[in-house]
Parts: C-alpha cells; structure tokens; sequence
C-alpha cells in the first residue's frame, strides 16, 4: 500500500529554477506539511554537501541529504550514515582515459575527497577562468601534481565535455572501468564518476533502512535528467519534470509544472 512519508527532489533544473533559486515561503509551508505527517524530504543531488547547504540554511534539521550522486547520505539530525569513494588507483585510470581520448575536457577535472576538493595542476590549465572560479568557489581547493598525492578516498570525479564529446568520454570510462566505478551525468551539463553501484537509488534506499521505509511503497522523487533514472525507477511515486530529459517524460508521469514554475512544490501539495 502505497504511503508517502519520503519526498525525494533533484535539485538543478527540478527544485531550483533556471536562475538557481526556489519559492522558499511556498517551501517552508509544504516542509512543515510534511513534518507534520512524520515525513521526510530528502535533497537528491548530483552536488556535494558544500554546495548544498548554503541553499538551505535556514532549513537546517529539517532536510534529509542524498549529495555527490549518491556517495554521501546524512539525515536530517546532521549523521552520516553513507560515504563511500573510489580508489585513488581508479582515479588515475580515469586520467589515462581523459589523457588518451583526441579531445579535451572543456576544463579541468575536480577530485571531490572527503576533506577537500583537488584539482590537477595540468588539468587547471586548460580552463584558467574555471580554475579561477573554483578556487573562488572552493577556498580549500588544493591544486595538485598527480592524483597520487591524494591521501583520501574520492567521493566523485567531475568533468565536462562539450555536449557531442560528452557520450564517446562516458563510453570510454565505462568500458575501462568496468565495474570499479559509476558514470553518469551530474544533472547539470557534467560526468561524474562515483563508487561501483553508488546513485541516488542507492542513496535513497540506505536512508529509507534507517528510517523503516520502503521506496516501492514510501517514496515520490522527482527528477530532469539520466544521472535520476535510478531514483524514479525505485520510487512509489515518481515524476519527471516537464523540461527534462526525453527518456524520462516517455517513462514516467510529469510534473504538474515545469522547475522555472514551482513544479515541485506544486506536485507535493496535491501528495500531502
């Protein structure tokens, strides 16, 4: 028997509109809706903790976070009850792949460890207005030699293609990886690389355990692009959003309005 108590959102081009901002009174009115009810609402995204909570500062205790596709699960009260990364060994495999393709990334690829962000000094040239606006955006950066001065697992590996380059790079790595890593899209115009079998789903389902739910039965999620497939797959209730991806609108029911329209928040209100 179907019954909502987790409400699962992506957040680029789903939860945030195009400007990257959300109705936050329209929020607040649903979140406290769903509180009410024993309910949680979990922030699913392809973004890592650093770049998730400053959105939702003012709701701090009150959300449930899925971040970097999935390698990082924390629950509301602030635990972290999943964080899992790749192998640094894996990592350098991923450069040999970036290296050997006959193109290059649009900028350089950033390493997300658990403590900090790494950057390779070679791959930062490629982009000095992208290196300049992830040292602003990440003071902690650290450039970097050779990923093997890394000393910590890697949450996820990020890097951009231009969109025809995008899909022979994902083939690429996911035929010289195998089954020692995850590829998929970032939800936002990126690759990310995580851990073997980590995605939301996985995520989704590791916070449902905690809590006592089931996502077949507990779980409406919404989602724009393939980086959610996994996510909307698991989901009692799922929904793609009016302006995302093809192959998702063909698979599931929509959204009653699109993100730039508070489709989401539109969606919950008529669940709880």
């Amino acid at each position: 028997m179907t019954e909502i108590k987790m409400i699962a959102s992506d957040l680029d081009s789903t939860f945030l509109n195009d400007k990257k901002h959300y109705h936050k009174p329209y929020f607040t009115a649903i979140l406290n809706r769903l509180l009410a009810q024993n309910g949680h609402f979990v922030v699913a995204s392809g973004r890592d903790v650093a770049s998730v909570d400053p959105m939702f500062k003012s709701f701090e205790g009150q959300y449930d976070l899925v971040a970097d596709n999935g390698a990082v699960v924390r629950t509301a009260n602030g635990e972290i009850i999943q964080m899992v990364g790749l192998h640094v060994k894996d990592v350098a495999v991923i450069m040999e792949v970036v290296n050997t393709l006959p193109f290059q990334p649009i900028h350089g690829a950033i390493f997300t460890g658990i403590t900090q962000p790494y950057m390779l000094k070679s791959q930062a040239r490629i982009n000095l207005t992208h290196k300049a606006k992830m040292a602003k955006l990440y003071p902690n950066l650290k450039f970097i030699d050779s990923v093997d001065q890394i000393n910590e697992p890697i949450l996820k590996v990020t890097i951009t293609y231009e969109e025809n380059k995008m899909q022979a790079f994902i083939d690429a790595a996911r035929l010289t990886l195998d089954d020692r890593g995850h590829v998929t899209t970032s939800g936002y115009g990126s690759v990310d690389i995580v851990a073997p079998k980590i995605n939301k789903a996985n995520g989704l389902q590791v916070l449902a355990s905690h809590y006592g739910f089931k996502l077949n039965e507990n779980l409406a999620a919404f989602g724009n692009g393939l980086n959610d497939a996994e996510m909307l797959a698991a989901a009692a209730r799922p929904f793609a959003m009016i302006n995302g991806d093809e192959t998702l609108k063909d698979l599931y029911p929509l959204a009653v309005d699109d993100n730039n329209h508070d489709g989401v928040l539109k969606t919950i209100d008529t669940l709880i």
